[in-house]
């Protein structure tokens, strides 16, 4: 079994997916940074859809709630789960058609497109290489968990931890920092 991951190519092949034309998700949904978690000893890939708009203004570019979760099962890539957090009762505060923040937030201001891109490819083949250990024992260091943290508090969008650490707070309480 190969147990090399591509999480980039999993969220965007999802995006583009039957599974998704078919639940009807709504144009200009993309995933955000998804989660790795344990369900019935089953390594799952939970995935979260938001929508950006862009303003046209410079580093405005408007950021609204996570509003879908997809989750599928590692290695096999099976659907294990579909949720529209707006019908659960958890997120009955939030209105999902008002924009929460503005990209490109300050920790990534600094960084060309190019560089951003550079961190956030970093980022994802350090979830490959979380998923590897999970799931086959290969190699993941305490400075790959670090500079993962590390990674995911520079790019993820601040307006969006409270919505992360509600949909799997062990994950994201283990991950990103509480002070931003």
């Amino acid at each position: 079994m190969d147990n090399k991951f591509e999480i980039a190519k999993i969220t965007e092949d999802l995006r583009k997916s039957d599974f998704i034309l078919n639940c009807r998700l709504p144009m200009g949904y993309t995933c955000g940074y998804p989660t790795l978690k344990i369900k019935n000893d089953t390594l799952c890939l939970v995935v979260p859809f938001l929508r950006y708009k862009v303003t046209g203004q410079v580093d405005k570019t408007l950021v609204f709630p996570i509003r879908y979760i997809v989750t599928l099962t590692l290695p096999e890539l099976s659907i294990a789960g579909f949720e529209d957090l707006s019908l659960n009762p958890s997120f009955a505060k939030v209105n999902f058609n008002k924009p929460i923040g503005f990209f490109r937030h300050e920790s990534v201001k600094q960084y060309s497109k190019k560089e951003y891109f550079e961190k956030k490819q970093e980022l994802f083949d350090l979830y490959d290489k979380m998923a590897g250990a999970i799931l086959y024992g290969s190699e993941y260091t305490a400075e790959d968990d670090s500079l993962f943290y590390q990674l995911l508090n520079i790019l993820l969008e601040p307006s969006l931890r409270p919505i992360y650490k509600a949909i799997d707070f062990d994950f994201y309480n283990k991950y990103l920092s509480t002070e931003q």
